[in-house]
């Protein structure tokens, strides 16, 4: 009988341990998850995933209803332009509302997204690990009577926790497995919650152009916010730079811009003039034309609020990880 793991949906298997999957054959009527699995939940052993998923499985949906999942802290254009894709009814849940200040209004930021997709159902906002937001969540979806309902969104935006605390409202196991790795579900996983919902989970979409592809996974772990971000304000003169993280080097060469970045509290920032130091010179180099009406957003990070106007030549591991949008805050 064909088992699946029940923390990331793939298919077990016995015969290759470097396939995914895999449990050791004494093992296979006994165990519900796959040893990756296993070793996540039990050790918190990460793996690396080598399975890029594109966003094909928006072409399977006609009618079914979809809630899809946005980082409320790494919104971009290539995030919200797959939305235009579904053409499925969309309930739109804007997570990790706790990663961004309190000061933060929330009907601002529905706003915001209202400039870019106006065509979403329902649009919460949210904190996946706070049971109470989710409670709203689901007392909503039994409210319209919908009964199977798609998770869709890039991984990493919260799907697996959200799903997890739906698990814990209707008094069950939440065995779906989460991390600050992309790629933890990796197939359709087919979940349901009690006899009036069902919730259909599906490998987040990969972001070719997030950072995590770029640097080293521990480091990466590292760089990922866990809670409320604490903005950082520095006011850059021309000639002086900073360095984030030794993975970032931002150079000033125009009048004085103030930059406020909403990034991980964890990073660390160092000012100095250019001259001083030739770290990450041999990286890609961006430059940008920036303003007050723009953010910079550092896909798989975060992003820049930018005070003033001017020139900043930004050194990152890829070029496509920088990009433009109209300010949120």
């Amino acid at each position: 009988m064909t088992k699946k793991c029940i923390g990331c949906g793939v298919t077990l298997q016995t015969t290759d341990k470097n396939k995914l999957g895999y449990v050791r054959e004494n093992m296979y009527e006994k165990v519900e998850y796959c040893e990756a699995c296993f070793k996540l939940l039990h050790y918190g052993v990460t793996r690396v995933v080598d399975k890029k998923v594109d966003e094909s499985i928006i072409d399977n949906l006609n009618k079914e209803k979809v809630l899809y999942f946005l980082d409320i802290s790494m919104i971009s254009e290539k995030t919200i332009d797959i939305l235009y894709k579904i053409k499925s009814e969309v309930y739109l849940v804007l997570n990790k509302r706790d990663l961004l200040p309190e000061s933060v209004k929330e009907i601002k930021i529905i706003n915001y997204i209202k400039k870019y997709y106006d065509k979403a159902k329902k649009i919460f906002i949210i904190n996946s690990k706070n049971i109470e937001d989710v409670r709203v969540v689901y007392d909503y979806l039994i409210k319209e009577k919908i009964k199977i309902i798609y998770a869709l969104g890039y991984t990493s935006s919260g799907k697996s926790t959200f799903i997890n605390s739906l698990l814990k409202i209707v008094g069950k196991n939440a065995h779906i497995l989460t991390s600050e790795t992309p790629n933890t579900t990796i197939e359709l996983m087919k979940i349901e919650i009690n006899n009036k919902l069902t919730l259909i989970d599906t490998p987040g979409f990969t972001n070719h152009n997030s950072i995590s592809n770029y640097i080293d996974l521990d480091i990466y772990k590292k760089c990922v916010s866990k809670k409320e971000i604490k903005p950082k304000i520095y006011n850059l003169q021309n000639g002086f730079m900073l360095l984030i993280n030794d993975i970032i080097r931002i150079e000033n060469n125009s009048d004085t811009l103030g930059l406020v970045f909403y990034l991980s509290n964890s990073l660390k920032y160092e000012k100095m003039k250019i001259n001083r130091r030739d770290t990450l010179l041999n990286n890609e180099k961006v430059r940008i034309n920036v303003n007050s009406n723009k953010d910079i957003v550092i896909e798989g990070l975060g992003f820049i609020k930018v005070l003033g106007s001017g020139v900043l030549d930004i050194y990152v591991p890829n070029k496509s990880i920088i990009t433009l949008r109209d300010k949120m805050i």
